[in-house]
This record gives C-alpha cells, structure tokens and sequence, in this order.
C-alpha cells in the first residue's frame, strides 16, 4: 500500500498540509446528517453502511465517487485488501494476479483535498492510490489504530511529536487528537489521503470488514467478501442514524477487568 501503517510514535505526519486557521471545530462527521445531505448506502455480504459525503470539503473526490457509483462500477465488486481492525480497501480493476489497479490511465487520477474540517475517524470513507498526494477510482474505509489510540500514546503525540508555535494551532491539534482517543480512527492516515465521507449508520459492518482474513504483510485477503452495490441518495427527515459510538478501549477493559 501507498499508505502508511507505522505506528503514530515512530514517523511525523503530514498536519502541516492542512490549514488550521480556518478550522471551526465543529467536527462535522460527529453531527446528524440533515435533510437534503448526498449518501452514499454501501450494501456488503456483511450489512449495509450508510455514509454521509461531504462535497463541500472534498467536491472531485465525491464527484468521481458518485459518477462511478452511478456507472455501477462498485456494483459486485471483491474486497481485495484488509489490514485487521485497521482499514478494508476495495474498488479498482483486477491485474490478474491478486493486484488491483484503480485506473486505466494516468489522466484519471485526481489531487487529493485535504481539509481540516474533516478527518479519519473510524468510519470515514477515504480515497486511494499508490501515487503520492493522488487518488484513483479505488477507495477505502478506515477502523481503529488500536496500538496507537491509548491514552499514553496520545499523551507523547500533544507533548513531544507536534509542537506548534501558535498556541490556538496547538489548542486545536489537541482536541483533535482527544477526539481521535474518544471516537477511534487512524490518526496516522491524516495528510495522506482524501476523507470524503463518514459512517453514521453501519459501524458494526465496517468492524467486521475490517477483520475478515487477510495475510499479516501483504494485506491480500484469504476469505473473498464483496461490496454488492452502492447506491446514491439523499438522506431525508425520519431516516435512521446511529449515534457515534464512542470507542472502547482495550486498556480501559484490561483495567476494569482488574478491578
């Protein structure tokens, strides 16, 4: 994969490409979608996930998603990629041994759009490819970095990995990095790849896609899933959401157990 898994302590990200001066901190991936917002229903031999876009932050990237999700390019598609818990990648066109490509030239890939709005929390619907600061038709949905969402782990990111001299970048780096530890994500995929979308309904299925069998190094899958459509919608007045889940903690378990 183009992107990259390293642990958050040991590699510096990519926070200087976003601008936080125009960061309001409403964190619009924890609210309700509203009446009228674009979805996006992703039904899977595992359950069906709906996601919020965000054309606002990210407005190519979820023009190109609609126009090849309206093609029915995600239609009946394999799961080829799985890093457990971490993330599921899927969509793109199969190279016949096991690899998968998301475009058929180079004009199809598009700039990444990075807003500090809109981060990779758990359930956020991302771009890909293996073209730095580029995505493809392929996208991805990301999980939990469990290792390096414990509070000490996050503790040493505030503290010693980004230090920002203006005190209001700094304030607003570490209640980011607090969300992260509340509501789960992988903060190391921040700067690196387009978030476009955001779960609010179906976080169970993306737990479970994000675990089905896959080989520790390569990430290819041992046990084939599919996506079976995607579907694009409006979200109306009555539909059904599910509230962010706060993500437990293993450390938080392994303490209560104790007790």
């Amino acid at each position: 994969m183009a992107i990259t898994l390293t642990g958050c302590r040991s590699r510096k990200y990519g926070l200087e490409k976003y601008d936080f001066g125009e960061m309001t901190m409403d964190f619009p991936q924890l609210q309700t979608p509203k009446p009228g917002d674009t979805i996006a229903i992703i039904d899977t031999d595992m359950g069906e996930i709906r996601v919020k876009l965000f054309p606002e932050y990210a407005p190519n990237t979820v023009d190109k998603f609609i126009n090849l999700a309206k093609e029915g390019k995600y239609d009946n598609i394999p799961i080829p990629t799985v890093y457990p818990d971490t993330l599921f990648l899927t969509a793109g066109y199969s190279m016949g041994d096991g690899k998968f490509t998301g475009l058929e030239n180079e004009s199809e890939l598009i700039e990444n759009e990075l807003s500090a709005e809109i981060w990779p929390f758990r359930g956020a619907l991302m771009s890909y490819s293996e073209v730095e600061g580029k995505s493809d038709a392929r996208w991805f949905m990301c999980n939990v970095d469990k290792e390096n969402l414990t509070k000490s782990a996050i503790d040493e990111l505030k503290g010693n990995t980004w230090k920002f001299s203006e005190e209001e970048t700094q304030n607003k780096v570490n209640t980011l990095l607090d969300k992260f530890y509340e509501y789960g994500g992988v903060f190391g995929f921040a700067g690196q790849a387009t978030v476009f979308g955001q779960t609010y309904k179906g976080f169970d299925v993306v737990e479970k896609l994000t675990n089905i069998p896959a080989d520790s190094e390569t990430g290819l899958v041992t046990e084939i899933h599919h996506i079976k459509s995607v579907k694009i919608s409006e979200f109306k007045s009555g539909d059904e959401v599910e509230d962010f889940p706060p993500y437990v903690h293993e450390e938080s378990e392994n303490n209560s157990s104790t007790q």
